[in-house]
């Protein structure tokens, strides 16, 4: 039976909380090269960077932070997805990122990730986002089934994060 979660946008003030998350998962990951954890400046890069990303939560019935997605809209930065698969300038002006994915060991086989993902790509509707984009390491099968059971394909593998290798995934919405 499917446990029921809360899933909404992020405040700032789950922020902390958000990344705390993200380094449990990170620091009990067997192979953490699957796992690029970002730094807390870039947690709180994305979320304040007004309109441009939004933070996703997942909480269980008795409050606790289950997971967490952070998407963001890098327009013309380098971390563009766009850039690794040939995107023009104004395709790359319509990719959001499915950055960072990260979901509680206690509370995974209950689909969060596709359920995160599927609330982000609703919340994007109709902003002008046309490319959802995200990496997945491929030696990551439990994520990689999720992002491709929500409809997105593999467009290229190739190193990222300093040297860890990533498919490159995309969805049109």
């Amino acid at each position: 039976m499917e446990q029921d979660y809360c899933l909404r946008r992020a405040e700032l003030d789950e922020i902390p909380a958000m990344y705390a998350l993200m380094r449990r998962v990170y620091e009990l990951l067997p192979d953490q090269d699957v796992f690029a954890v970002e730094n807390m400046d870039e947690v709180w890069f994305h979320a304040q960077l007004a309109g441009t990303g939004f933070g996703v939560t997942a909480r269980a019935r008795d409050g606790a932070l289950a997971g967490i997605l952070i998407v963001c809209v890098p327009g013309d930065r380098e971390d563009n997805l766009g850039y690794d698969v040939g995107f023009s300038q104004e395709q790359r002006a319509r990719v959001a990122l499915m950055d960072t994915a990260a979901v509680a060991p206690e509370h995974r086989g209950h689909g969060l990730e596709k359920r995160m993902l599927r609330f982000a790509e609703e919340e994007l509707r109709g902003t002008g986002i046309r490319y959802l984009m995200c990496t997945v390491s491929p030696h990551n099968p439990p994520s990689l089934k999720s992002v491709q059971a929500n409809g997105y394909q593999i467009l290229c593998t190739k190193e990222k994060y300093g040297g860890h290798l990533r498919h490159v995934l995309m969805k049109e919405i």
